[in-house]
């Protein structure tokens, strides 16, 4: 034995942060506000169907899911490469900004070169827009 780091000295950060009943209330808690957001893109014509689904996809995760690509691209019903192109869309139009306000749990779980802050807000000006 070490003695210098004894057994299971660092058990404790493996720990998940909440428990699987606090973490499925955390998350049934957020489900109308995501709701809404799934409705708002619904709504907008600016967005392909494979974007609003992905986003459905996203919104309606759940404690036992993950946001892994393939998953993802399973639960939208979008082909995998895809994907990337409509998390892009997303964010281009303010989408995932406003998941990163929502549920910044969910947005940190997204793949890596999409995932999106609260602080840049969203995107939405109107093209050909000065900036002055």
């Amino acid at each position: 034995m070490n003695d210098v780091h004894p057994a299971a000295a660092h058990a404790n950060w493996a720990v998940p942060v909440m428990d699987p009943l606090s973490r499925a209330v955390a998350f049934a808690a957020l489900r109308p506000t995501l709701d809404a957001l799934i409705h708002q893109a619904g709504a907008d014509s600016r967005l392909s169907l494979e974007a609003r689904r992905v986003l459905r996809a996203v919104a309606r995760t759940r404690p036992e899911h993950t946001l892994a690509l393939a998953e993802l691209a399973a639960r939208a019903s979008t082909a995998k490469a895809r994907v990337p192109v409509a998390l892009s869309e997303l964010g281009a139009h303010g989408y995932l900004a406003r998941l990163a306000h929502i549920a910044p749990h969910l947005s940190a779980a997204l793949p890596p070169h999409t995932r999106c802050t609260p602080a840049t807000g969203p995107t939405d000006e109107p093209a050909g827009a000065e900036t002055a």
